[in-house]
């Protein structure tokens, strides 16, 4: 699991985590990927003033207690910990299986990517949106959300496409959606929610593309420049008279923080619109899983990990952790290897219970195919042993598993 700890508590050997966290809104995170390689390495970080770090308790070889005990909080595994009897056939939120919406969310996100193309094209060359086109983008969305919030969700992290510049908005509205419906919002309310979501970083438009393409690090005046965004995006789409009241607040308000640290107002607490907090999450679970031109994405429950440990920072508490209830803390669509030394994909999730989702097995210890098995991980054992559950998450890249036909 990914954990957060003070560099004082850091030792040579243990692995910090790259979370792609932009270093200007976190200027005290030490996000250099790898193992803290000697002291030499440990006083360099420290005399550069680096406060914090994520690492990765697994590599850095620490049981739960350790890690527990440096990260000075409820690890996101305890936090989840419940464990719940047997999934109902019927489980909230979700009214058609798995495998009945999963061509027809196929078909959204195939359409929803010519759209993008088409939507972003027009905003940063025109500084324009399509208001109605984009509403019957985001109704298609919504209803395949409300069939099935987990099959579209899942597309997200197993679809690969041309970029992220296209597939970021389209990412973004669906876990915008998804989450929404999760939370009880009536579906009139989804559009709105949906359109915050998919229009949240048309301003960039109006950003100097050296500085949105640049690959490092942003020096301070170009970060200035980019904190523009979201008064720029409300610029934009001010005199659009079809939009509802909630969806400019969401849009200018999406980078606010909870403690009060963003931008671009400073706004606090209750203060941000709980549009902006909504699609502040799927904006930055998105990011932190996406492959990007500078670097790779992080595995979800990875990024769930770290998002659990911004909470009373960046994001409300209570929200982040209802975020978490909605994806599982094994998403959907993650590779995963069982206790028994099975690997395969998770294919829905168990709100009551995030730690214990139902799996599609379909490889064996050593990776070779083997039937598959769907396998309920909350579900009661007649043996009376303990039951199977996650040993951990594995990145499916390096044994070039194609986890988009796996789901099928």
């Amino acid at each position: 699991m990914v954990v957060k700890i003070g560099v004082n508590d850091l030792t040579v050997g243990m692995y910090v985590v790259d979370t792609g966290l932009s270093w200007m809104e976190h200027p005290y995170l030490y996000s250099r990927e790898g193992r803290i390689a000697s002291e030499k390495h440990l006083d360099a970080l420290k005399k550069e003033g680096y406060a914090e770090a994520f690492i990765d308790s697994q590599k850095s070889g620490l049981d739960n207690a350790a890690a527990k005990r440096l990260s000075g909080g409820t690890l996101l595994s305890e936090a989840f910990a419940g464990k719940a009897p047997r999934t109902p056939a019927s489980r909230p939120g979700i009214a058609v299986p798995m495998e009945r919406e999963l061509p027809a969310a196929k078909k959204v996100y195939e359409d929803a990517l010519s759209f993008a193309k088409g939507f972003i094209h027009k905003a940063y060359l025109e500084k324009n949106v399509d208001v109605e086109r984009s509403e019957e983008f985001v109704d298609d969305v919504i209803t395949s959300v409300v069939r099935n919030r987990e099959a579209l969700t899942g597309l997200c992290k197993l679809r690969v496409y041309d970029e992220y510049t296209y597939t970021h908005s389209i990412n973004v509205t669906v876990l915008a959606a998804a989450f929404g419906q999760f939370l009880g919002l009536p579906e009139a309310e989804l559009r709105p929610l949906g359109l915050a979501a998919l229009f949240h970083d048309v301003g960039k438009a109006n950003i100097p593309i050296e500085v949105l393409n640049k690959p490092g690090r942003l020096d301070a005046r170009e970060f200035t420049v980019m904190k523009r965004h979201p008064l720029e995006s409300y610029e934009i789409l001010k005199d659009k008279g079809a939009l509802a009241a909630q969806v400019l607040p969401a849009i200018v308000e999406h980078h606010e923080k909870y403690d009060g640290s963003g931008y671009p107002r400073g706004l606090s607490g209750e203060d941000i619109s709980m549009f902006a907090r909504i699609v502040s999450l799927a904006d930055v679970y998105d990011a932190l899983t996406s492959d990007r031109v500078y670097r790779k994405g992080i595995p979800p429950s990875h990024a769930l990990g770290i998002m659990y440990g911004m909470r009373e920072k960046d994001f409300h508490p209570t929200m982040v952790e209802r975020f978490i209830k909605c994806l599982g803390v094994y998403p959907v669509g993650s590779f995963v290897r069982l206790s028994d030394s099975r690997h395969g994909l998770v294919w829905s999730s168990n709100a009551e219970a995030p730690l214990f989702p139902t799996v599609k097995a379909v490889f064996d210890g050593t990776l070779r195919p083997i039937p598959v098995e769907y396998v309920d991980l909350s579900a009661d054992t007649e043996s009376g042993l303990p039951g199977l559950c996650i040993e951990e998450a594995v990145d499916p890249r390096p044994f070039n598993i194609d986890l988009a036909a796996v789901m099928n």
